[in-house]
């Protein structure tokens, strides 16, 4: 195009002795926000894909988590019936999805980062810049994935998980994702009558995060802090609480008990057997990290700290301790 401009304009009539003008550039925070996104993903084995922003009115219908207006529709369709602009990544990277298993590709994990479009009254749509992720994994797979990621952008982050349902997705392997107070998305297995609607043969895992809430959490610039020239100590747990009861109102509540000298708590296992637990139980096992930072912890301190765990789980959940 450029080429062309000079021809008609004449090329005998643009100077030889014009400075171009240069100016330094620098990554905007979005931009090293993106970057760490885009190598947190890819180091887990996911692809990035680029879909046209226009889909047809039954895909645009079948998932929509963030307005319930009306797609906006395109006078001219790029693809066949493809005129409703996207109110979500997940219907078009199931589309992707489909395309790859239809050439025989064993392996599908798939993201995108684009914008969707929701309209509004009276004003002009809002562009809101989202991450996809259409994945071959079950859900505390993909769930693991998105603690990588907000682990990449902000270590103190602590996502929340509540349950959320939709007809595109299995019941109780969906939920509602937030953090820091916000709404950050959505995560869920497809079911299979929804996997049949795209024609889908494998199983798929989705999720839809809004790229502005990772953008506020982001804190990109490394900080130092002092370490404890203490040992750790560490306390195995294994407690019993109902099936409704989420690893991650549990943690929330050991994190909240546990005190000054607590460091980190690791996830170790979930255990179901009703003949031993009862109908409707499973046991978390657990281990906690504690350190003081003023001298060594003693073993009858380390003790207190899980006893009062037990006791506030107790009191939160149900929880018993298992012997």
């Amino acid at each position: 195009m450029i080429e062309e401009v000079a021809r008609v304009h004449g090329y005998e009539a643009i100077p030889e002795d014009v400075n171009v003008p240069m100016a330094s550039s620098t990554r905007t925070h979005r931009d090293r926000v993106l970057g760490k996104v885009r190598e947190t993903l890819i180091a887990a084995g996911i692809d990035e894909a680029m879909t046209v922003s226009l889909v047809d009115e039954e895909a645009s219908e079948a998932f929509s988590p963030w307005s319930s207006a009306p797609a906006l529709e395109s006078a001219t369709a790029i693809l066949r019936r493809a005129n409703r602009l996207r109110r979500s990544l997940v219907p078009s990277l199931l589309e992707a999805r489909r395309n790859n298993e239809a050439v025989g590709n064993a392996r599908i994990e798939l993201f995108e980062i684009a914008s969707v479009y929701l309209a509004r009254a009276k004003q002009l749509p809002e562009e809101s810049l989202t991450l996809g992720i259409t994945s071959g994994r079950d859900f505390l797979a993909v769930k693991g994935v998105i603690e990588a990621i907000l682990a990449r952008l902000e270590p103190s982050a602590e996502l929340k998980i509540a349950d959320y349902k939709h007809e595109l997705f299995k019941t109780g392997r969906a939920a509602e994702l937030s953090v820091g107070g916000e709404r950050l998305g959505f995560l869920g297995e497809v079911n299979p009558k929804a996997l049949k609607k795209f024609e889908l043969r494998g199983q798929s895992t989705v999720a839809e995060l809004r790229l502005e809430v990772l953008e506020k959490l982001a804190s990109l610039v490394p900080q130092a802090a002092e370490l404890s020239p203490y040992p750790a100590v560490s306390r195995d747990l294994n407690l019993v609480v109902d099936e409704k009861v989420r690893w991650g109102d549990l943690a929330a509540t050991i994190r909240k008990t546990a005190g000054p000298e607590f460091e980190s708590i690791e996830y170790r296992d979930t255990y179901r057997n009703p003949e031993r637990l009862g109908q409707g139980k499973k046991s978390q096992l657990f281990s906690i990290i504690l350190r003081r930072k003023d001298g060594t912890l003693t073993s009858g301190e380390a003790d207190k700290a899980r006893d009062d765990i037990v006791a506030a789980c107790g009191k939160s959940h149900g929880a018993q301790l298992r012997a």
